[in-house]
């Protein structure tokens, strides 16, 4: 049996707590080895009420004996805690950052040597067990230290390797795809209340939608397009409020996004 891991969580935001929440039902940690930190005493309140962890606003609390250190903060805070944070880290240690535009290299430039950083990109459906999480070790990363990351994503869902270069890209269609959806969701219950249906038998007729179908597409294992065309009688009334969705620009305008969401990551990644 894995030994449960002593984590410390600097920054412990919904997606920081909904981490820790998996980790100890997965019983990766017990909740005597998990502390966290946040930037306000009523932050940590409802760390504490959440999470039954030990939470104040002192980091040094927070990573002292960490195995891993799970870097949560927002990243327009990091330029001012890198000092503090290169004091504290120990080069055991894991930091498994969750800092989006930050390249690894940002903080192996600070931290002691021994300290492995790994990147992590997770998205909102990792709250429940169903996320896509980016796994990106620094080029100073021990072997073992990738297995412990990978270790601490799996219970969050289906973990892909990425390697520096493509965590931009991943950031605009993995991180930011929920948003993505769910606007696709608000639009299609919108529709439905424009043609008749109650308000809360549009929101669960469309919110079945997206759930069976994605259930679809990972069961049947074909091209989404095929499915799409069988669906697609000629003549019908889905070809015809396609045509309209095409005329639009539907798909055009969602790789204009994506693209619009590289290009801020990109960005984002630049040294100020």
């Amino acid at each position: 049996m894995t030994a449960p891991l002593r984590i410390g969580i600097v920054g412990c935001g919904k997606m920081a707590r909904a981490m820790a929440a998996r980790w100890l039902a997965q019983g990766i940690c017990r909740h005597d080895d998990l502390r966290a930190c946040t930037a306000t005493s009523a932050g940590a309140a409802t760390v504490r009420d959440q999470l039954g962890i030990a939470c104040g606003t002192d980091a040094a609390d927070a990573t002292a004996g960490a195995d891993v250190v799970l870097l949560a903060l927002k990243p327009q805070q990091l330029p001012a805690a890198l000092p503090m944070l290169a004091a504290l880290a120990r080069p055991h240690q894991t930091w498994l950052s969750l800092l989006a535009g930050t390249p690894a290299h940002v903080l192996e430039h600070v931290l002691p040597e021994g300290v492995s950083v790994v990147r992590c990109m997770p998205n909102t459906p990792a709250r429940v067990g169903h996320g896509v999480l980016a796994l990106c070790p620094g080029v100073k990363a021990q072997a073992s230290a990738v297995e412990v990351a990978r270790r601490l994503l799996l219970p969050l869902g289906r973990v892909i390797d990425v390697a520096e270069p493509q965590m931009d890209a991943f950031t605009a269609i993995a991180g930011c795809g929920p948003a993505y959806v769910l606007l696709f969701l608000e639009a299609l219950a919108t529709s439905a209340v424009t043609v008749g249906f109650a308000a809360a038998d549009a929101q669960a007729v469309a919110l079945q939608i997206v759930l069976g179908t994605a259930e679809l597409v990972r069961h049947d294992g074909r091209e989404p397009a095929l499915l799409r065309a069988e669906v697609t009688s000629k003549g019908g009334v889905t070809q015809a409020a396609i045509a309209v969705l095409q005329a639009h620009g539907w798909s055009d305008a969602l790789v204009h996004a994506v693209q619009a969401g590289v290009a801020r990551s990109v960005e984002m990644s630049q040294p100020k």
